[in-house]
């Protein structure tokens, strides 16, 4: 909460009284809240929660452990820590019997301790619909206070324009330093940004001020699935893409869109899955922002040469060409810019069997990554070309083996648990001639992957 913004709640007073951030409260919170839940478990909250309690943005108030937790640290009733810092209490929270009403969720022993406390949007619209959320006793105490709380929380609905500007700010930042940072260290701060921007959007927010935060919510959950794609959590890397690509039909933004259908396509195509990563291209191509567009044409390239399309990988390639991004980074994928291009035309052509052809654009695509660190695309370029050394008419094993020791060693330290994968696999086409094994090169490949990475079957090269 910034310095100059009034605390909605008596709980955002205490902590700045206190000179406690969020993060700080949460830290302390957990540490109090050790062994205070059912069966002396471990209670603990997530910074989203406690964002809700210090924004005052609850449908009721928290399981029973909590409320004794936030009393035990601050000496004030959790009914007035979570209403409105002058000491009113807040609409549906205290019924007229005195009791705190909220602290419910069946019997205190059966409160979950670990979980995260809020209910759903769902669930929250349903309790709000009926009229729950005042108390347990099944009737409204005083359903024109609630009307009052309820227009002055669409009234106080806009999100904080300077949480949103620097959301916004952080993404654009983050197009452009993506490419040249490690992964782990994107990680944390992106995970961060878009529980922030999840949390603006879980308020009464609406109009274009709703489609602003759902755009920034559905970019951070983008670049939080690609990292994951990147470091070879497919499981995660689809569920962040599934809801980015939410955020951008409810924001009707194509680019997003583009990018979320381009590494949905990736996913599929390192799966194996080739015609269904070109299908998820051809659907997003009709209409796709100019940024994407050579980006989509690249991914369909790569799809169509391992069905065995060449006519249509070489389409494709062309398309590419003609639509290359020639202006700044945007967020979402990579553009797909000269450097791009060649860097497709090499794996393309490779996969095609055309190994002579793809060596001539790798080699253009790494002269044009000179000096810039993406370590990724370095990376994958490198492979490339060891895939390039083996689809020639006369193969070059310890060049290919050369090529991706280079790519193990551009992404080593990066987290690039996608690249050893693809490394390893192309380790294990070079160990199935008995001739190449042999070859001293190809043994030091061997030692530069991790233990047992190199032994599992099914990888694309």
């Amino acid at each position: 909460m910034p310095p100059d913004d009034p605390p909605r709640t008596l709980l955002a007073l205490r902590l700045r009284e206190r000179g406690l951030t969020v993060e700080r409260f949460v830290k302390e919170f957990n540490k109090a809240a050790r062994r205070a839940g059912p069966d002396n478990r471990d209670h603990a909250i997530s910074y989203r929660q406690a964002t809700r309690w210090v924004s005052g943005n609850i449908p009721s108030l928290p399981y029973p452990v909590s409320c004794r937790v936030l009393e035990a640290m601050f000496g004030d009733g959790a009914a007035a820590l979570l209403g409105p810092p002058d000491g009113r209490p807040r609409a549906g929270t205290v019924p007229s019997n005195g009791t705190t009403a909220g602290c419910f969720a069946g019997d205190d022993r059966k409160a979950p301790p670990a979980e995260d406390e809020e209910a759903s949007p769902t669930r929250r619209r349903d309790l709000l619909n009926i009229g729950v959320v005042a108390a347990t006793v099944g009737a409204l105490a005083d359903p024109a206070t609630r009307a009052a709380g309820i227009s002055r929380a669409i009234a106080t609905s806009t999100p904080d324009p300077l949480t949103l500007a620097q959301l916004q700010h952080g993404i654009h930042r983050l197009s452009t330093l993506y490419a040249v940072t490690p992964h782990t260290e994107l990680v944390a701060p992106v995970e961060h940004a878009w529980d922030e921007a999840e949390a603006l959007l879980e308020t009464r927010v609406s109009g274009t001020a709703r489609r602003d935060v759902e755009l920034v919510a559905g970019q951070w959950a983008f670049y939080r699935g690609r990292l994951a794609f990147s470091m070879n959590d497919d499981a995660t890397a689809l569920t962040f893409l599934v809801l980015a690509g939410q955020h951008a039909a409810a924001a009707g933004d194509p680019l997003l869109a583009g990018s979320v259908a381009a590494m949905r396509a990736a996913v599929a195509f390192f799966a194996g899955e080739f015609t269904t990563a070109a299908t998820i291209v051809q659907r997003a191509q009709p209409g796709a922002h100019p940024y994407v567009a050579p980006t989509l044409a690249s991914s369909l390239a790569r799809a169509l040469a391992q069905t065995g399309d060449a006519d249509g990988a070489i389409a494709a390639l062309r398309t590419m060409r003609d639509t290359v991004w020639t202006g700044l980074p945007q967020p979402g994928t990579e553009p797909g810019d000269e450097e791009a291009y060649e860097a497709f035309s090499a794996v393309t052509l490779g996969y095609l069997g055309r190994g002579e052809a793809a060596e001539v654009h790798a080699r253009a695509s790494l002269a044009l990554l000179q000096g810039t660190g993406r370590h990724v695309q370095i990376a994958g370029t490198q492979l490339a070309l060891a895939r390039a050394f083996l689809r020639r008419s006369k193969p070059e094993p310890e060049q290919a083996a050369g090529a991706v020791q280079d790519a193990l060693t551009v992404a080593a330290g990066k987290d690039h648990g996608a690249t050893v994968n693809r490394a390893a696999a192309i380790w294990r086409h070079l160990q199935a001639n008995p001739d190449w094994a042999r070859l001293p090169t190809v043994r030091d490949l061997a030692d530069q992957l991790p233990a047992g990475r190199a032994l599992p079957p099914g990888a694309i090269i």
